[in-house]
């Protein structure tokens, strides 16, 4: 296996930010030096904390980019590079030309595949230097979180994953999720458990979603509004306001002023890059600053806050 590696890695916070992590470790048979959790839209100031660590690589994963936060962390990772560490970076968002040839020309090693999910790309392309590697356990784990991720839905184990770790899980979960993934173990009995206790809160959180829905159109296009809710995953929010409103467009806010775009038709990922944000073209993400004014009206009826993001929205298209 060689010397050991001292390595960084820095991944998303959902499924498949906890897969490809997963999958990097069992690849490699050593356990990286730390494990940061991150946001797109905190890509900057994550990555402006590494600049001063001391290791022989930092591996990014299931990581887009945006322009607002482009030309800052070229600037930090040419830092970083230029002291000497390694720098990898998979992914499956979209990225502008401009960016992939940026972030290679200060030479990052940048593995960007929009074919399959992020846990896909790592087992596509991330180094191998773990003995005896079980070609079926990376099969079944690409499988399974891309059919979750990606909303395909082609596997038994897509909406499992997709449960088993959500946006506001803590960092500890996430963890404890990945050193069971990344021993080779696809699925334990604790995981099963976590999900049920999961679910009876899912079931009673859609009928509060149902009241809260705030529906628009613009030019033409339908536009469904919901609130966040702790218990159901933004993706399965999103195709039941589609689906019972028969809208072009679900956005799901948060009132830290996350917003995550979902369509089957239009190409969402375009309003998310208006607002900083980025992803794919039918589910996409951003984060923007909601008034204090607009917060504390929100505690006593949501629909001014899925108002105040609907006035964003509305300029934006128009």
């Amino acid at each position: 296996m060689g010397d050991y590696l001292v390595y960084y890695i820095v991944t998303h916070t959902d499924i498949d930010g906890i897969g490809s992590a997963s999958l990097y470790i069992y690849l490699q048979g050593e356990k990286p030096e730390k494990i940061y959790f991150t946001e797109p839209y905190l890509m900057e100031r994550t990555i402006k904390s590494l600049i001063d660590i001391r290791t022989d690589k930092i591996v990014f994963m299931d990581l887009g980019m945006n322009n607002r936060f482009y030309p800052l962390i070229r600037r930090y990772l040419e830092e970083i590079i230029n002291k000497g560490i390694e720098v990898e970076w998979y992914d499956h968002h979209v990225w502008e030309k401009e960016w992939i040839s940026g972030i290679k020309a200060i030479g990052v090693k940048l593995y960007i595949d929009r074919s399959t999910c992020a846990t896909g790309v790592i087992a596509k392309y991330a180094p191998r230097r773990r003995k005896n590697v079980k070609q079926d356990f990376i099969d079944e784990l690409v499988n399974g979180v891309c059919a979750g991720d990606l909303w395909k839905f082609d596997h038994w184990r897509g909406p499992w994953y997709l449960r088993l770790v959500r946006r506001r899980e803590k960092n500890s979960w996430r963890l404890h999720v990945i050193d069971i993934l990344s021993q080779g173990i696809l699925w334990k009995d604790e995981f099963t458990e976590n999900i049920v206790a999961k679910l009876e809160k899912e079931l009673r959180a859609y009928n509060d979603v149902i009241h809260s829905l705030f529906i628009k159109k613009v030019n033409g296009l339908k536009i469904v509004y919901l609130p966040y809710h702790d218990h159901v995953d933004t993706s399965f929010i999103a195709s039941l306001a589609l689906g019972r409103t028969n809208a072009d467009i679900a956005v799901i806010v948060s009132r830290d002023g996350k917003l995550s775009f979902r369509s089957t038709g239009y190409n969402v990922r375009e309003l998310a890059a208006k607002l900083g944000g980025g992803g794919h073209i039918k589910a996409s993400g951003a984060k923007i600053k909601i008034p204090f004014k607009v917060k504390m009206m929100s505690l006593w009826k949501i629909e001014y806050l899925l108002h105040y993001v609907h006035t964003l929205i509305e300029k934006i298209i128009k």
